[in-house]
C-alpha cells in the first residue's frame, strides 16, 4: 500500500500508521524518522512565518526557533504518538506546540532577567499567547504547501498514465493564465477539450488535496469543508 491510498476513508492517517509502529527497535526507529522528515518538511515554512509574525520573533532567530523545536520535539516519539490520539489536525498541534516551546524560552531566558527587574515570566507567557498574528500567514503557507504537493502528485500521476499533455494544458492555462482559444490554436485542439483537460487536471488535484488532508487527520466528514477553507485562504 502506498502513501497515496493508503487508509483513504478513515482516520487512521498515512503519517498516524508511522507513528509507534514496527515491530523491532529497528523498524520503530526507521517509521519515527519518515514521520519527522514529513513533518519538517511539510511545516518547515509555515512555522517560520509563524514564528516571524508572533511575539516568538523578538526571542531568538526565527531559524534557531524552528530548528529547536523539531529536535527537541520530534526527537521524543511521544509527541506525534500524542498527536495522533488527540483528534487535532496536524497543523494546530503543531502550532501550539512551537507557542509552548517557546514560552519556554521565554521562561528560561526571564529566570536570570527577573532577579533584576520585576517582570513576571507568566506574564511574558501570556503577552506571547495574546500576541501570536503569525497564525494567519502560517494558513496560508500550509495550504500553498499542501495545494504544490496535490499539484505535483496529480501531475506525477498524469506523466505515468502518458497523459501530461492534459496536465500541461492545466499550467498553462490554470497557472499561468493563458485563454483556452490561444491554447486550442496552438495545440490543434477544440477550446472545449482543453477545457476538458483542465478539469480533469482540477479533479485529481482536489482528490489528491483531499488525500493529503486525511494524511492530517482531518476526519472524512470534515474533508469538503477544509478543502473550502484551503480555497479561501490561496484566494
Amino acid at each position: 500500500m502506498t502513501r497515496e491510498n493508503a487508509f483513504p476513508t478513515t482516520q487512521l492517517t498515512w503519517l498516524q500508521t508511522l507513528v509507534g509502529t514496527g515491530e523491532t527497535a529497528a523498524a520503530r526507529a526507521e517509521s519515527a524518522n519518515k514521520a519527522r522528515q514529513f513533518v519538517m518538511e511539510r511545516y518547515a515554512e509555515p512555522l517560520a512565518l509563524f514564528v516571524r509574525g508572533s511575539s516568538l520573533g523578538r526571542v531568538s532567530e526565527t531559524s534557531e526557533i524552528v530548528n529547536g523545536f523539531f529536535a527537541s520535539r520530534l526527537s521524543d516519539g511521544a509527541f506525534l504518538e500524542a498527536w495522533s490520539s488527540s483528534g487535532m489536525r496536524l497543523r494546530r498541534w503543531l502550532m501550539n506546540g512551537i507557542l509552548f516551546y517557546g514560552q519556554g524560552l521565554i521562561r528560561d531566558s526571564a529566570r536570570s532577567a527577573t532577579r533584576s527587574t520585576s517582570v513576571d515570566p507568566r506574564e511574558l507567557d501570556r503577552r506571547v499567547a495574546l500576541n501570536s498574528f503569525g497564525e494567519i500567514d502560517f494558513e496560508k503557507a500550509w495550504a500553498l504547501t499542501v495545494v504544490r504537493e496535490a499539484t505535483a502528485r496529480a501531475e506525477e500521476q498524469l506523466r505515468r498514465e502518458g497523459r501530461g499533455d492534459k496536465y500541461e494544458i492545466f499550467r498553462r492555462h490554470a497557472i499561468e493564465g493563458q485563454p483556452y482559444a490561444m491554447l486550442a490554436a496552438e495545440l490543434k485542439k477544440s477550446a472545449q477539450q482543453c477545457a476538458s483537460a483542465t478539469r480533469l487536471v482540477a479533479q485529481r488535484v482536489r482528490a489528491h488535496l483531499a488525500t493529503l488532508l486525511r494524511e492530517e487527520g482531518v476526519a472524512e466528514a470534515e474533508i469538503e469543508d477544509e478543502i473550502r477553507s484551503v480555497r479561501e485562504l490561496i484566494g
